[in-house]
Order: C-alpha cells, then sequence, then structure tokens
C-alpha cells in the first residue's frame, strides 16, 4: 500500500467493481424512463474577453441541470463546447475596427473583414494544442457513442 493516497491504487482496487455496478452508464434499470431524453448542446464561451469565474459557473450549473434530468432516469446529454455561427467573434472584431480604425465591416468589405477575423484570431485565438486537444475529445466521444471503446458493462 503507498504511504500517500494514490488513485491509480485506489481505483485499480475498485475498478472492476464500478464497472459490474453499472456506475460507468448514464442510465440505470431501475430508475431509467423509457424514451425520455435530456440533451444540452452549447457553444463554446464567447469571446468578449478572457475567460472568467462567470464561465465556470455558467458551466456548472448546466453540468447540474444535466445531472438532476440523470438522477430523474432520463437518457441524458450534455455537449458543451460545439461549434456556433460566431456572432460573438464577429462583434469583437466589429469594435476592434471601430476602436483602433474607425471603420465597419462594411467599409472593409466581406473578404477584407475575414482576413481582419483571422488576424484577430491569430493574436488572441485557441492555441493549437488547445485544437488538438479537443479534436481529440470529440473523436473519443464518437467513439464512445459507437460502443468502440469504454465500459462494455453499458452496451
Amino acid at each position: 500500500m503507498p504511504n500517500s493516497y494514490s488513485p491509480k491504487y485506489v481505483e485499480a482496487l475498485w475498478y472492476e467493481w464500478w464497472e459490474k455496478s453499472g456506475f460507468f452508464c448514464p442510465e440505470h434499470e431501475f430508475r431509467r424512463i423509457p424514451n425520455e431524453k435530456f440533451v444540452m448542446v452549447i457553444p463554446p464561451p464567447n469571446v468578449t474577453g478572457n475567460l472568467h469565474l462567470g464561465h465556470a459557473l455558467t458551466n456548472s450549473i448546466e453540468d447540474a441541470i444535466t445531472r438532476w434530468h440523470r438522477m430523474n432516469g432520463r437518457t441524458t446529454l450534455w455537449l458543451p463546447g460545439c461549434d456556433h455561427a460566431g456572432i460573438a467573434t464577429q462583434v469583437v472584431v466589429e469594435k476592434k475596427l471601430w476602436r483602433e480604425l474607425k471603420k465597419t465591416r462594411h467599409d472593409l468589405g466581406r473578404d477584407a473583414f475575414i482576413e481582419e477575423v483571422w488576424r484577430w484570431k491569430e493574436e488572441r485565438g485557441i492555441e493549437p494544442d488547445d485544437s488538438e486537444a479537443s479534436f481529440s475529445e470529440i473523436w473519443v466521444g464518437a467513439l464512445l457513442e459507437r460502443g468502440a471503446i469504454g465500459s462494455k458493462a453499458c452496451r
């Protein structure tokens, strides 16, 4: 036994029991409400500035709502960070253009405005490592959904 708490050690002892007990399955048969689902598909945080505690609070509330539906027997899916129209990005870039150049997106034209959006993204956007991690999460999620990986007890 390790001298201090070791999650690997503890989980190795409990993992098989967790799987047999169905703890990795979102629905437990005795609580399940057939054909009732709760799905929450959320866009990524708006890029109106840096991430802050409000973003964490919002995610916590969304998580709690989803867990409440799951505890009440519904099949649930909470999918944060899906793509959306990019309106918040557009607004931020438009404000920047006005502040720095006193021009609107209409003054620039579509192609030049899109170039400004990409320039802004390079300055403030996602780092390559983050996008790779996001891709991995989406890919793993798709594999889980198809049953290619994950707990066999849930299949």
